[in-house]
């Protein structure tokens, strides 16, 4: 890699066990776990110099096989979870629809997708200062990658993420470059459900 680039594989995590109501801690399905190892697969010709992930279950699950087969250690930053559901969680359209025109809106006791994309920038730059020319795995959530997308593209809205939902798990390679602005964008893997899944 040329001096200064860094890149990073963002890992939108693998299908979920939703019957689980406690959102840090709900695991990967059978299938979830399934599609783990498919990731693994993907990225097994990837050299990462590091590995960061949301704190939550599901996606250090997603890429614990990729993990184990290079010998990463797995590391976690609070910054990174997914966004605060309210108590009307992600219900409808409509509320997703409200969150994308108005990024200062949200739910009672929700997270506004300002506050998701502020916390998820600060992690992000604070990795791209510290690993410049480095590769990354980076596992994450939907709206949480939506939200950084957004932050260098602000064209990247609500009909993006609703595509992006649907791809569970998915991998997106970014290259960076020395200021931290995004150069180059490919999709590496689209698993599609086409469930609408958060």
């Amino acid at each position: 890699m040329s001096e200064g680039k860094t890149t990073v594989y963002f890992v939108r995590h693998a299908r979920p066990d939703y019957s689980c109501e406690d959102d840090r801690n709900m695991p990967l399905t059978a299938e979830g776990k399934a599609d783990a190892v498919i990731v693994a697969e993907v990225l097994k010709n990837v050299s990462f110099d590091m590995c960061i992930s949301s704190p939550y279950v599901r996606t250090q699950q997603t890429i614990k096989p990729t993990c184990d087969q290079k010998k990463l250690t797995l590391r976690t930053d609070e910054r990174l979870k997914e966004r605060v559901r309210g108590k009307l969680g992600n219900q409808g359209d409509e509320l997703q629809r409200r969150r994308w025109l108005d990024f200062d809106f949200h739910e009672p006791q929700g997270e506004s997708m300002n506050s998701l994309q502020k916390r998820n920038i600060s992690a992000l730059t604070d990795i791209l200062l510290r690993y410049t020319g480095q590769t990354i795995l980076f596992s994450t959530h939907g709206a949480a990658l939506s939200a950084i997308l957004n932050f260098y593209d602000d064209t990247f809205g609500y009909q993006n993420f609703k595509r992006l939902e649907m791809f569970t798990p998915y991998i997106l390679k970014v290259t960076f470059g020395m200021n931290q602005n995004l150069i180059d964008q490919s999709e590496i893997l689209i698993i599609d459900k086409s469930e609408g899944l958060a």
